[in-house]
């Protein structure tokens, strides 16, 4: 009320109406800055740092080699030179540590210009040299996802930030160098032995590009990453400056650190517990369509699975239904084959085997095991609760023909570390999950079912050098032929699911929870269960 005091003050002495007027003016505008002041939104509070409960534990953090879950970390400390951006499916491929590139008619040689005024967190500057060096040790090593780049004969460095590859038949390079494994940049300053560099990786040390770099490491514990202050992106605007990543095998636990506000992100909680979530305004779930599947790899190397009848039966004796409805409640379907449902190289008519216990035991029969008395060893994760429930139904409906499922849970490296072992020695179904390293069918058909002299992921150690020539030949038309390729790749699928070489079980959707106060999160499919944290903010 100051304000009308004032108003009669001024008339009272006697002053001129110009000034009156005046600073009736003046105080006008100081009522507008005084009401503008007091109605503005209070600017929310941004949490510093964000917490990633995640299922399980890193076995590498050697960008060259890491091929299953590290690029939950991987992808926010390395970058590649594409992006692929799922959620514009007309034009996925995003220009990044590259900013454009082109290829010549023949599909056999690729320019690729660099972005400028890059840095590696070691302080060196991105350049094409790093380039190649970066895609020559992965080559080299030949370990994890080295094979995509397959197709390179030679790799030139034309400039500073020009570089070109020389390519031995046609392929969809841009895609490749998008993957989300084997396609990171890193410093050429890492030690020079590879042997040396691995292990210097894994002492929690980095050389990428990304937004974030590892700040402190505890294998089979957790990962901190903090900001990298001279990231490319700049950080105007609302960031994140600190990530815990903590492995929570235990799904209750994962479960409670969500509804406590103790994590703000977590993945892979059992189906069960979402109708509870989603009537939790502290947090959101979010079902992303995936091409992610859950297999089971079935040793074709260990009597009895060696024999392709007790596969079959095997099949035929899977609770695919079951799964489906009352383990996934729908939030998954069942698997036609190696390739997921909505991705390139999935046929809707591919033929495949359906619950009948009639015809499993019909097949046992044949195979000279009328009344089952067959002891079948399976692993799977430890913590992951969706493959243990998956163990116990496929139990049940086993007993019913005489077999007995000897379920074993193991951590992901000894589960491994087995499969890779003597085949002879291994077990004989291993239930674990495929995502595409890029999107293409000769990821999934290469990686598990191709002729390997080491076993890295063909735990079925299936060799067929007719199904190998029908997917090294698709991949090679791929990139001019796309047609004839698909083709190909169906004649591949018809072969390997015909032999029975693993239990194609269920495409899933890759479920997340996330805290109700994180903004900007966008699920993207082409990195899987990755959560960019430049992008994202979290309110206090």
């Amino acid at each position: 009320m100051w304000y009308k005091m004032d108003y009669k003050l001024i008339h009272k002495k006697g002053l001129s109406r110009k000034i009156g007027v005046v600073g009736i003016a003046i105080l006008a505008i100081a009522i507008l800055f005084s009401a503008i002041f007091f109605t503005q939104p209070t600017r929310p509070k941004v949490k510093s740092s964000v917490v990633y409960a995640y299922v399980s534990d890193f076995p590498t953090l050697d960008p060259c080699i890491a091929f299953e879950d590290e690029q939950v970390i991987l992808a926010n400390v390395y970058e590649a030179l594409v992006f692929y951006n799922s959620s514009n499916p007309s034009s996925p491929l995003t220009p990044w540590l590259a900013t454009s590139w082109n290829y010549s008619q023949d599909g056999l040689v690729w320019t690729f210009n660099l972005r400028k005024s890059v840095l590696f967190h070691d302080g060196t500057p991105f350049n094409a040299e790093a380039v190649k060096y970066s895609v020559e040790r992965t080559k080299r090593m030949g370990l994890g996802a080295a094979y995509i780049w397959d197709p390179v004969k030679e790799i030139q460095v034309v400039d500073d930030y020009t570089i070109k590859f020389i390519l031995q038949y046609p392929a969809p390079l841009a895609q490749i160098a998008s993957s989300q494994y084997g396609a990171w940049i890193f410093s050429p300053k890492i030690p020079s032995n590879d042997t040396d560099a691995t292990e210097w990786f894994n002492q929690g040390k980095d050389a990428g590009t990304g937004a974030f770099t590892i700040e402190s490491y505890e294998a089979g514990f957790q990962i901190v990453l903090k900001r990298f202050d001279k990231y490319w992106r700049g950080w105007s605007g609302n960031h994140i400056e600190k990530v815990l990543i903590k492995t929570v095998r235990d799904p209750t636990a994962r479960l409670q650190a969500i509804k406590a506000g103790e994590a703000d992100f977590t993945v892979d909680l059992p189906v069960d517990y979402l109708p509870e979530l989603k009537d939790n305004p502290n947090v959101k779930v979010l079902a992303v369509p995936s091409y992610r599947n859950l297999l089971g790899m079935i040793n074709t190397k260990r009597a009895p699975t060696d024999n392709v009848l007790v596969r079959q039966a095997l099949a035929y004796a899977f609770p695919y239904d079951a799964v489906v409805k009352n383990v996934m409640q729908n939030y998954a379907t069942q698997s036609k084959g190696p390739i997921p449902i909505g991705m390139i190289g999935y046929f809707e008519d591919m033929p495949h085997y359906t619950y009948n216990l009639t015809k499993a035991k019909e097949l046992l029969e044949k195979a000279g095991y009328p009344n089952g008395g067959l002891t079948i060893i399976l692993t799977y994760t430890s913590g992951d609760q969706l493959e243990k429930q998956v163990a116990e139904l496929y139990k049940a409906e086993l007993e019913k023909l005489g077999i007995t499922l000897d379920i074993r849970e193991m951590t992901t490296k000894a589960k491994y570390s087995l499969a890779r072992g003597d085949p002879k020695e291994a077990q004989h179904i291993l239930l674990f999950y495929w995502w595409p390293t890029y999107i293409t069918p000769y990821d999934f058909l290469y990686s598990l079912f191709h002729s390997e002299e080491k076993v890295i992921f063909n735990f079925a150690y299936y060799y067929n050098s007719t199904y190998d020539n029908l997917i090294d030949t698709a991949s090679r038309l791929e990139g001019t032929d796309l047609d004839k390729a698909l083709q190909l790749y169906r004649k591949a699928q018809e072969q390997v699911i015909k032999d029975c070489a693993a239990l194609f079980i269920i495409d899933m959707d890759t479920i997340m929870v996330v805290n109700s106060k994180v903004h900007n999160f966008k699920p993207n499919s082409a990195y899987t269960e990755v959560v960019f944290f430049y992008d994202i903010w979290v309110e206090t």
